[in-house]
């Protein structure tokens, strides 16, 4: 029988060559018949491999510009296409050279001026196209797709985008030819492992968490092991306690390139079969030696960093993550859905497994949790780009607040953006000659911004102070225009100095959507007016033997340890529990409704605060 050691040691894997998939060949054919493409396929599944194809292996009719999230990617495939032969340069930034290749890799940043001025290349390539909701880089995403030249054919792709159909209605809203290929089915097949159900018997120097977990899963044929962490730092500690208590009875040997390159404290880990794998590494490290090795089949573990997902070159039998967040900006960042679905996707070699394993650590981070975005748009606009495409209007002597309004049509949303400047274009007779409505106008004019009160006067408005929600009242909603174009307060159907008609705040659901989470629910008794809402939040599961799964968040906010409870438990105790910690929160408990399949809380958001106007009646 094969000792720990001979089952930590693994076989070279097979190389294996690659034949486009048919969905691949659709993609081309798309491309090359002139049509925009927008492929959704999982992770690994060879979407850059569409690009390659289009590009006669390096070398396309036009330029293309292939985009990519972040600057390691850039240099990673800026390497990997020049080792081919191709002739490729690169723009990220920090770093521009050789632009007028027949290819560019680039962040798609250093291109959006460029294709909002119209000088767009033959084909432009959005990798990780998902970036368009990132509430940090998604304007400019946005912005370049929407403002794209329409010689430019657009390649978008992404393995973690649950409305591609969208996009593709979008494009096609802008005047564009475009068409979906979606490849749903993994290249090799998920399954969930729990780690904590692992029993074979390991040798006593095996003390670490990570080593006791990469061990049993290598014992149990599930390895090698991909194990994702938050930081730079982590993966190298992780890999430096893995390196240390593995045992190692057959040494990795590496040539002398290969040392050199890697240098002292890495060949040492890689002689353990073991390594690290972040953007702090060199190319030359990355692509050269880590990722050779791991696609032989010669190395036992990766840790690499979570922001490397999707351009991690290789994949693993077995992946585990090794944290729940992250940290970004000096905040910790929980892991989003998509992006326990990227890293999940590294696990199972095409052509070599048959199975891929996602392993359940002791951060209880489930498979089940990972699942494609719900592509939005994040509701902000880029003023500096817009005022930048107004002044160049204004330049050509065309109207600039008309260009401003026909950019913001173009954007990824099924709600309209105000900019405050579509009254004066209806109406173009504004007073005091400004590019604004009558009522701003007025406001313009005094210099002083007003409230029109709870008695219907207009005052000067007041300092903000904060209010419970309870206590705020919301005026009545105006629609209907006068003949001058004004949406405001002084129509002629009021008289001015009366009294408003005032609803609670709680009675607007659309005010409350930034309060608590959970789901907007009436909260009052049936055929009570008005309305008032709260949220109805998933505290629970009712298992098929009618006992109760506390959800995650809830056993963190309670600091309860037992995951299930009965319900006499669950009402003496829980019940009370999580009420008194959610009260700390501002957020009141009503009641606990009991479904079939789930347990939910009705909160009330009456004690939230808010900064708001009070006017002179005290209201």
């Amino acid at each position: 029988m094969p000792t720990l050691g001979d089952q930590l040691n693994l076989a070279p894997a097979l190389n294996q060559l690659t034949i486009p998939d048919l969905w691949q060949q659709q993609a081309v054919t798309a491309l090359r018949d002139g049509c925009d493409v927008v492929v959704q396929a999982p992770t690994g599944s060879g979407k850059t491999l569409i690009f390659e194809l289009w590009s006669h292996q390096g070398k396309p009719r036009g330029q293309a510009i292939y985009t990519v999230p972040t600057r390691a990617l850039a240099n990673d495939k800026l390497a990997e296409w020049r080792a081919r032969g191709w002739q490729v340069g690169i723009a990220t930034g920090d770093l521009s050279d050789h632009l007028d290749a027949p290819i560019i890799v680039a962040t798609l940043e250093t291109q959006k001026h460029r294709l909002i001025r119209g000088d767009g290349p033959a084909l432009l390539v959005v990798d990780e196209y998902q970036m368009i909701g990132d509430p940090d880089r998604g304007l400019n995403y946005e912005l370049a797709l929407a403002l794209a030249p329409p010689q430019t054919q657009l390649l978008l792709l992404s393995g973690s985008v649950a409305n591609p159909h969208h996009v593709v209605k979008w494009l096609e809203r802008l005047g564009r030819k475009a068409k979906l290929i979606r490849h749903e089915i993994r290249p090799v097949p998920l399954e969930e492992v729990f780690a904590s159900q692992f029993t074979g018997r390991l040798p006593r120097e095996l003390k670490g968490y990570w080593s006791r977990l990469v061990a049993h899963a290598i014992a149990e044929g599930l390895g090698p092991v991909l194990l994702f962490a938050p930081r730079r730092a982590g993966t190298e500690t992780i890999a430096a306690e893995l390196a240390r208590e593995l045992p190692n009875p057959q040494p990795l040997e590496l040539t002398d390139e290969q040392r050199q390159l890697v240098g002292d404290g890495l060949a040492k880990l890689l002689k353990t079969r073991v390594a690290f794998h972040h953007s702090g590494l060199s190319y030359a490290v990355r692509a050269g030696v880590i990722e050779p090795l791991a696609k032989a089949g010669q190395l036992r573990a990766v840790v690499a960093t979570m922001g490397l997902a999707a351009g991690i070159n290789f994949s693993l039998r077995s992946v585990a993550l090794a944290g729940n967040s992250y940290r970004r900006d000096q905040l910790e960042i929980p892991l989003r859905p998509d992006e326990i679905l990227q890293m999940a996707g590294r696990a199972g070699r095409r052509g070599i497994d048959e199975t891929g394993y996602f392993l359940v650590s002791a951060n209880d981070v489930r498979l089940r949790e990972g699942s494609p975005t719900q592509l939005a748009r994040s509701g902000m606009v880029d003023w500096a780009a817009l005022l930048g495409l107004m002044s160049a209007a204004a330049d050509r002597g065309d109207d600039p607040f008309l260009a401003a309004v026909h950019v913001q049509e173009r954007l990824f949303t099924t709600k309209p953006i105000h900019l405050g400047v579509e009254s004066s274009l209806a109406h173009p007779a504004a007073p005091c000659g400004l590019r604004t409505d009558a009522e701003r106008a007025r406001h313009v004019r005094k210099k002083v911004r007003e409230l029109l009160n709870s008695h219907g006067e207009w005052e000067a408005a007041p300092k903000l102070t904060e209010v419970t929600l309870d206590r705020i009242k919301v005026g009545p909603r105006f629609s209907k225009t006068d003949e001058a174009g004004r949406e405001s307060m002084n129509r002629p159907d009021r008289e001015p100095g009366q009294p408003l008609v005032l609803r609670p705040l709680l009675s607007e659901p659309v005010a409350l959507e930034r309060f608590g989470t959970g789901t907007l629910t009436p909260v009052t008794d049936a055929g009570a007016e008005p309305v008032l809402y709260g949220r109805a939040i998933t505290v629970a599961e009712v298992t098929h033997d009618d006992h109760l799964l506390i959800a995650k968040w809830i056993r963190r906010l309670t600091s309860w340890n037992s995951r299930q409870v009965n319900r006499d438990l669950w009402r003496s105790t829980v019940e009370p529990l999580i009420t008194d910690r959610l009260a700390r929160q501002r957020l009141d408990v009503l009641r606990f409704d009991f479904s079939r399949h789930k347990v939910t809380a009705l909160v009330s958001l009456a004690r939230n605060p808010l900064l708001v106007p009070v006017d002179r009646h005290g209201v």
